[in-house]
């Protein structure tokens, strides 16, 4: 019987990312449904690719422990055992979808029989694309970086016909843990004010602004989450909205957070790219990043708000012009999530 291809997806890290490359693999599971299809991701990263439903296997790889100085010779013999295992399992084709030398390097070093992965002008470091055998050519209008993965699956084979769901699973005690936390919540909206840059963080104050006008004027419930070094950013919320009540999940806890909530409000950050894997409605802020690159995405009720400057976007992590894109009034925020929370299912909008 034929069991298909041995497929192996290189996608590190980090959290949205992988959420982005969910299309992709559901792309090639539907496509091949036989096929064995196991996933590298960071060691950080592990228990969102475990989450993925239909991955046969999960490996991981602690790139924080390989970048210590003095080195960490427990994590260099790690992966040395890691390759030694990829190269086992005799993979008929690898997908880079990280495109870093890094990850070239480890699709090298996986032994598999055909190398795909993006062109020069799309991976995020030069000499990544000599590593593989074919590459993705870059589109002729910008798309959505989850449909650039999905582009670069259909090279190795997938049928881009095919728009196949994909699922992310939780345990039943992370359900029931978040079950107790929303008992005394009614009908809620999620607000994540946290995120990886600075500059791409609103303001919690305006948060506060905006978690008031939900619950005064749309009657809504506010739940706040945060991150791990993050509760400074509820506490400033609690200052202007004490009404507001904060949940401090993991990353996985958040998924049955999120299935539960009306909407979500949040910077481009990975809960936002989680909202947007679930379906959830969402209202994403953007700053320093491309809402047509990084903004909504898989059919949600979705807004994207921005403030288009000359330098936008910039992706900087620290502001160089003097300008703050990130200025956006609370009444423009506000009037997105009344639209989205009245708009049909599937109805997506970018407000310029």
């Amino acid at each position: 019987m034929n069991q298909g291809p041995r497929i192996l997806i290189l996608r590190l890290s980090s959290l949205g990312d992988i959420l982005h490359t969910l299309p992709a693999f559901a792309s090639l599971r539907a496509t091949f449904p036989r096929a064995r299809i196991d996933w590298l991701a960071a060691e950080k990263c592990r228990s969102l690719a475990a989450a993925i439903r239909g991955v046969d296997r999960v490996f991981t790889l602690d790139t924080r422990a390989l970048a210590r100085f003095p080195p960490d010779r427990a994590a260099w013999q790690r992966l040395g055992r890691l390759i030694r295992e990829l190269r086992a399992a005799r993979y008929d084709l690898v997908v880079d979808f990280q495109g870093l030398l890094k990850s070239a390097v480890l699709a090298l070093l996986s032994g598999a029989q055909t190398r795909f992965g993006f062109s020069r002008p799309l991976v995020r470091e030069w000499p990544a694309h000599l590593f593989y055998h074919r590459t993705l050519p870059k589109p002729s209008s910008p798309v959505h970086v989850s449909e650039l993965n999905r582009l670069l699956a259909g090279l190795a084979g997938a049928d881009l016909g095919l728009r196949a769901p994909f699922e992310l699973e939780v345990s039943e005690e992370d359900a029931a843990r978040v079950d107790r936390l929303l008992a005394p919540i009614g009908d809620f909206v999620v607000l994540n004010p946290g995120g990886g840059w600075g500059t791409k963080r609103w303001s919690p104050e305006r948060f506060g602004l905006l978690a008031a006008r939900i619950r005064n004027e749309l009657g809504l419930e506010v739940a706040v989450t945060t991150g791990p070094g993050e509760e400074g950013l509820y506490r400033a919320i609690a200052a202007v909205h004490p009404a507001a009540h904060h949940l401090a999940l993991s990353f996985i806890e958040m998924i049955p957070l999120l299935r539960k909530a009306r909407l979500m409000v949040s910077g481009d950050t990975g809960p936002f790219h989680l909202a947007c894997a679930l379906a959830v409605p969402v209202v994403g802020i953007f700053g320093p990043t491309s809402p047509a690159r990084n903004g909504p995405w898989h059919g949600t009720r979705a807004e994207g708000v921005t403030r288009a400057l000359a330098c936008s976007p910039c992706h900087a992590r620290k502001c160089r012009a003097g300008t703050e894109c990130m200025d956006i009034p609370v009444e423009e925020v506000f009037a997105a999530v009344a639209r989205c929370l009245r708009a049909k299912k599937g109805e997506s909008t970018l407000v310029p």
